[in-house]
């Protein structure tokens, strides 16, 4: 139930509340209804007995002693279906039904009370009527036979009441979750491309309203800690380019003095490595921050993707120079598609960067590309060892690294983050397939464009 919708549970819940309350309420209804035809019953066998003693008065042949025995013919209609024992003065029977066979009615003058006679379930009354004592038993089959037909009836309704409630329940949600759904759908809308967008006030001022106020406010928060960071980060990245050029050019003079003592020179060259990657970390980071202040552009332009991509085979090889890597390839002649070709190409460097460090010693690299209906796709995979469920979530977080395996390339975990903000400036998205424990695929799609031809459909 945790992964239905909201809806349904509320359809789900609404109908088991709506039967609990039913079953509830039913049992209640069904215990008060039976003692009441209970009561109904007692109050008919006290009538029964008053009426029973008034005909005998009123019978012609009906014995004036109360004392002398009653035939079957003294006994009104209605009662000779039920047990019945009439008693004169001092307890002599005058009267004793045939249907007893022997059972006694010893229920208290005026107490009714409940009992088996030959297995049946009774209603047992005894009434003192002038100079007789009536004791008269009814059965109560009628009684549990409505109980249990109403019972049924009850059971067999359930489902159909529970099914009306539940789309009743579904159908509430859905008009209650509707503005909700609305403030979904355009907060999806607000990111870096589009920070002025708020969500829509409701009419009703009601909890909904409220909540899309705190969101908005929330939203005019974050963007403005967002401009603050980005105008940071770009800032920041651009005021170092200028030092650290200074302190490369400084570096570069040292290295060509003849008067460095060996450990002096490698010294300064292990400063020129460090200074190499501080300045491709600052570009990263200037290229990122345009890229989050929407202010990055692509000069898009018809290029030849196969061209690129056979450029990036080639660094490939090099960056596999010293370690038994196989490479597989299956690129187009020519895949013409409209984008920018410097960042396309940066796109590409990164990502068979990315897979010559972690592809271990003896296995195998495959770039395929190609066109289809959706656009234009490029696939980099690597054998390796799998990326666990963890790792897949974040991995495309910025300064996130795994753990190398081999490979002599360095990175400060910007690679991938930076792959997918040129490829989504382009239209598209980079993507990590769902592949096999021991491959690791990342997959890249650019739009369609008309003016790009439709070469390798």
């Amino acid at each position: 139930m945790k992964r239905w919708s909201f809806k349904v549970k509320v359809g789900i819940y609404s109908a088991l509340l709506t039967m609990a309350a039913l079953i509830a309420g039913a049992a209640v209804m069904m215990v008060t209804l039976y003692f009441h035809q209970i009561a109904e019953l007692d109050e008919e066998l006290a009538e029964d007995a008053e009426e029973l003693v008034w005909d005998l008065g009123k019978f012609r042949d009906a014995p004036a002693d109360p004392l002398q025995a009653l035939d079957h013919e003294h006994i009104p209609v209605p009662l000779r279906e039920h047990y019945l024992i009439v008693e004169g003065p001092g307890g002599h029977v005058v009267y004793r039904s045939r249907n007893l066979r022997g059972v006694l009615l010893d229920a208290a003058i005026g107490k009714p009370r409940t009992e088996r006679i030959h297995g049946k379930r009774c209603r047992v009354g005894t009434w003192r009527e002038g100079s007789y004592l009536v004791r008269i038993g009814a059965r109560v089959d009628m009684i549990h036979r409505f109980m249990k037909h109403l019972g049924v009836g009850f059971l067999t309704s359930l489902p159909a009441v529970g099914l009306v409630v539940f789309f009743g329940g579904v159908w509430l949600a859905r008009r209650t979750t509707a503005p909700l759904a609305e403030l979904s759908e355009t907060a999806e809308r607000i990111n870096v491309g589009n920070p002025d967008e708020r969500l829509p006030m409701p009419e009703a001022r009601d909890e909904i309203a409220k909540l899309t106020e705190v969101l908005n406010r929330s939203f005019d928060r974050l963007r403005g800690s967002y401009q603050v960071a980005a105008r940071f980060s770009a800032d920041a990245s651009h005021q170092l380019k200028t030092p650290l050029a200074i302190l490369r050019a400084g570096l570069d003079h040292l290295s060509r003095a003849t008067e460095l003592t060996e450990s002096q020179a490698v010294e300064v060259a292990t400063l020129r490595q460090q200074t190499r990657r501080l300045t491709s970390l600052i570009d990263d980071l200037l290229l990122l921050a345009q890229a989050d202040a929407g202010r990055m552009v692509p000069d898009a332009e018809v290029i030849d993707l196969a061209v690129l991509l056979r450029g990036a085979l080639d660094d490939l090889e090099v960056l596999c120079a010293d370690r038994n890597v196989r490479q597989e390839a299956d690129i187009p002649a020519a895949l013409r598609v409209r984008a920018d070709r410097r960042l396309i190409a940066m796109v590409l460097q990164n990502l068979v960067e990315n897979a010559a460090k972690y592809t271990p010693e003896g296995g195998l690299i495959r770039v395929r590309a190609g066109r289809d209906r959706q656009g234009v796709f490029v696939k980099i995979g690597n054998s390796g060892e799998a990326i666990s469920h963890e790792e897949r979530v974040r991995i495309f977080d910025r300064f996130r690294r795994g753990a190398s395996v081999g490979g002599n390339v360095a990175g400060h975990g910007l690679g991938l983050n930076i792959a997918r903000e040129l490829v989504r400036v382009h239209g598209g998205d980079l993507t990590l397939n769902d592949t096999g424990s021991d491959w690791v695929e990342f997959a890249f799609r650019l739009p369609l464009s008309p003016d790009a031809g439709l070469a390798n459909l």
